[in-house]
This record gives C-alpha cells, structure tokens and sequence, in this order.
C-alpha cells in the first residue's frame, strides 16, 4: 500500500509540476515536447520503482508508450469542454491503471 501511495505522489509530481506551464500548454502541439513531458514523468515513476525494486524494462517502455498515448488522446481532442472534468478523469484513471500494472 505505501508503494502505491509512493507511485501516486510520484505521478502527480510528474504529472504537474515537473512539466511546467511551457509543456502543459504546448505538449497538445509537438509531439517531441509531449515526448518530453512523458519521459520527466516516466522518470519520477521509474525512480520509485527502482528504489522499490519493482523496476523491468518492460515497466519503463509500458509507462513511457502509454503516458504518451494517453495525453496525446487528451492533448489532441478538438472538443475542450471536458478538458478539466470527464476527460482529466479519464487521463487519471488510466495513469492509475499503468502504476496498478508495476506493482505486479
């Protein structure tokens, strides 16, 4: 429980504050600042993992391929309106889910 708890506050340090407003308001136009973005927030999480000794090749590339795949969903919807409500949840619920799948 204390390594979910660990993972948790590792994603939301690189979830917010380790990518800054530059990324937060620029990673929905270039893929390589969106890559960037993912790659600080991989790192925090990988840290974690590593201090745990729960880190796997196969953790890193899932963490880092999925991170970008889910901001790039959310980063790239035409329709804001939800940005901040239905479709934040949505990006939050399925970071949980990849930290869910390093504990195993």
């Amino acid at each position: 429980m204390i390594t979910l708890a660990v993972l948790i506050w590792l994603h939301m340090l690189g979830d917010y504050p380790l990518q800054g407003d530059f990324l937060a308001n620029m990673k929905g136009r270039n893929y390589y600042l969106l890559f960037v973005h993912c790659v600080l927030w991989t790192g925090a999480i990988c840290f974690g993992l590593f201090v745990f000794g729960l880190l796997a090749w196969w953790k890193v590339a899932m963490l880092l391929v999925g991170h970008f795949i889910i901001d790039r969903w959310k980063a790239r919807k035409v329709d804001k309106a939800y940005s901040l409500t239905r479709d934040l949840w949505i990006d939050q619920v399925l970071h949980l889910f990849q930290l869910l799948l390093c504990l195993i």
